[in-house]
């Protein structure tokens, strides 16, 4: 049992006298350092480009929607600070001044990477500390920078250590299709101590073609004309990660591979929009249309639950249908995907495993006989969790029964009920799957990704920006959730922007969501206070304590109101980025291009109007479109492709 996290809005903070905004322009030059807006040139005149998928890269709409609103400007790891990348991947540390010229340092440059199965990704910089900030390479390696002193006792940023996300979940196999490639998404991390070592949590998220109950449903009865034919929707998979920071990575001259494993993973049918931590042992989860499949996967689990146990004597586990043999094999300790050396031909398999001698002594294969022949291309691998290795090989006789996996027979028996393989076939399914044909009309999980600027179909993209949000307080260690919002909750209008890991003073942004007409914000607030995850204080846990909290101790609260806020923003329907500041006081909605719209709060409740500044960037083409936006202070700071753009909120 879970309890419900009520967003509830108080009518007292709604303002039925609103009448509406009244424009008040701003008188810059954009030149004199006491002007209102300020432009400045990126560092060493570099731009900023974000990657362009190839034409023929297939999205979904949800994909599509994350990407163009996709901010490319990250706060920094202090108060006065935000970070970019330029196109030849160099991340730039920016300090902003109120009246001077930003200063930029050079913390970090991102090493090019390739993979046949992964899509590249944007780049992306999430500071934790005020010295440690996560660099990730849009693909798969997250390098960890911390900020260190040398024995000339100069300081200076540097990657200490890299890690992979997916943590090893990948496939490989001929079948793999360009369509099918995965891509990764950063969607949170912070910073704890467990026995005074530094540990990351962090949030991924990825496109999954693990099917729901309903969705399962609708396709069985897309061949009856008289049963409404729901067209499936895609779903992705968000996975908790949890990475150890060995002791003295500072002084090794090249980054450290980093220790991750996955603590649990959920399903949802959208990328996430918010993850907040609250503590070491909770955090927040806003989702469109929520979380909605229920086997949450525990990998801290045996991934093969219900096999007999004397399988546990065999050096893999097997199971056949007509058409093709599935094995298992539990890995003994961890391992990455880059460790795995496979070669499957048309009679025999050759496995090698490098940097494992635990996995070498049992599971090396060299050219081993099949029992009988299989299909080399329509085979493949997968690695789950870094501990299950898994082939699918395709049967070249179908119908014809395997006695054993190996043509030497070693005893090991099939198992003797199949449906113990279900769930592992799911995730086999979107590795063997025939790629989508974009013209049937009975495939629609992805659509041609044909405008990168507009996202594709207005109408389309709209209905994604009107989903509800379901907000669910969920245990770090379980992925469980312990409350939740419930449908027919006010719905998502946009975020916080974000603050300073190691300033917040509150444990979570607030959120502003949709009230008839107007913008209703809410905070969050645990009853506590001891249990609170301040970022500025970093915990110091230690296994006793580790363990969830029976309850959520999490509530919503209306604090403020933005009147007329919902309608306003919908008539702008080239929007890019929209968010509130933590103080309440202001909503800023870019467009895609040029403008920035500019809401400031009601002096008072009951006011019947409130200011609103336009704020107009010039340029055409790509140097007026708006790839991110971020609040310093009062200081709002925009960036273009080759320009760094500061609004004073002061003299709007």
């Amino acid at each position: 049992m879970y309890e419900v996290l009520e967003l509830k809005p108080d009518s007292a903070l709604i303002n039925p006298q609103f009448d509406g905004y009244k424009l008040r322009l701003i008188d810059s030059d954009g030149k004199n350092k006491q002007s209102a807006i300020r432009h400045y040139e990126l560092s060493e005149q570099a731009s900023v480009e974000p990657y362009q998928l190839a034409s023929n890269a297939l999205l979904t709409y949800n994909e599509m929607y994350s990407r163009v609103h996709y901010n490319h400007l990250f706060i920094g790891p202090n108060e006065h600070s935000v970070i970019y990348i330029d196109s030849n991947r160099h991340v730039y540390l920016v300090d902003i001044h109120k009246h001077d010229a930003p200063t930029y340092t050079l913390m970090f440059e991102i090493p090019s990477s390739s993979s046949m199965y992964v899509l590249q990704g944007y780049h992306g910089a999430y500071a934790i500390d005020k010295n440690m900030v996560l660099v990730f390479d849009g693909m798969f390696s997250v390098y960890v920078l911390q900020y260190t002193a040398s024995n000339d006792q100069s300081a200076a940023w540097k990657a200490t250590g890299v890690f992979e996300v997916g943590c090893g979940s990948v496939a490989a196999g001929p079948t793999i299709e360009t369509a099918q490639r995965t891509m990764y998404y950063v969607i949170g991390a912070h910073l704890v101590h467990i026995e005074n070592e530094p540990v990351i949590h962090m949030h991924i998220c990825y496109r999954s073609n693990k099917q729901t109950a309903e969705d399962l449903h609708s396709s069985s009865n897309m061949h009856h004309p008289a049963t409404s034919y729901k067209r499936p929707t895609s779903s992705f998979c968000i996975q908790a990660i949890q990475i150890k920071i060995p002791p003295n990575s500072c002084k090794q001259p090249e980054p450290v591979p980093l220790d991750a494993s996955i603590v649990h993973t959920l399903y949802s049918h959208a990328v996430p929009v918010y993850c907040e931590y609250i503590s070491h042992s909770q955090y927040m989860l806003g989702v469109k249309k929520g979380v909605v499949l229920d086997d949450t996967e525990m990998p801290t689990q045996p991934l093969t639950e219900g096999i007999p146990p004397t399988k546990e004597s065999f050096p893999y586990y097997w199971t056949q249908t007509q058409t093709d043999v599935t094995v298992c094999i539990d890995l003994p300790v961890a391992i990455k995907a880059n460790q795995v050396t496979c070669k499957m031909e048309r009679s025999s398999l050759t496995l090698q495993f490098l940097g494992s001698a635990e996995c070498t002594e049992k599971y090396t294969y060299e050219s081993r006989q099949f029992c009988d022949f299989i299909i080399a291309d329509e085979s493949v691998w997968t690695l789950e969790n870094g501990r299950l290795l898994t082939f699918y090989l395709q049967k070249e006789h179908e119908g014809a029964r395997w006695a054993s996996v190996f043509k030497d027979d070693d005893g090991v028996l099939e198992t003797i009920d199949p449906s113990e393989f279900v769930t592992i076939r799911e995730r086999l399914e979107k590795y063997t799957a025939n790629g989508p044909d974009i013209t049937a009309p009975d495939v629609p999980l992805m659509q041609p990704y044909v405008d990168q600027d507009s996202g594709g179909d207005p109408e389309q993209q709209e209905q994604i920006a009107e989903e509800p949000v379901i907000f669910s307080v969920r245990s770090w260690s379980t992925g469980l959730a312990e409350a939740s919002s419930v449908v027919g909750s006010p719905d998502w209008l946009c975020s916080a922007f974000s603050r300073a890991s190691n300033l917040s003073e509150t444990p979570l942004p607030p959120v502003c969501l949709k009230f008839d007409v107007d913008g209703v914000v809410f905070t969050f607030h645990t009853s506590t206070p001891s249990n609170t995850y301040q970022k500025s204080h970093l915990h110091t846990l230690s296994p006793s304590n580790i363990s969830p909290p029976a309850h959520s101790n999490v509530c919503a609260r209306h604090a403020s109101t933005f009147s007329a806020l919902s309608y306003v923003q919908a008539g702008k329907r080239e929007k890019r980025f929209m968010y509130i500041d933590s103080d309440m006081t202001v909503a800023v909605l870019a467009e895609a291009q040029r403008r920035v719209y500019i809401y400031h709060q009601t002096k008072h409740t009951q006011d019947s109007s409130a200011i609103q500044n336009i704020v107009d960037l010039g340029g055409s083409n790509d140097e007026a479109e708006i790839l991110g936006i971020q609040l310093i202070g009062r200081i709002l700071v925009i960036l273009r492709k080759h320009l760094l753009t500061m609004v004073d909120l002061d003299l709007c």
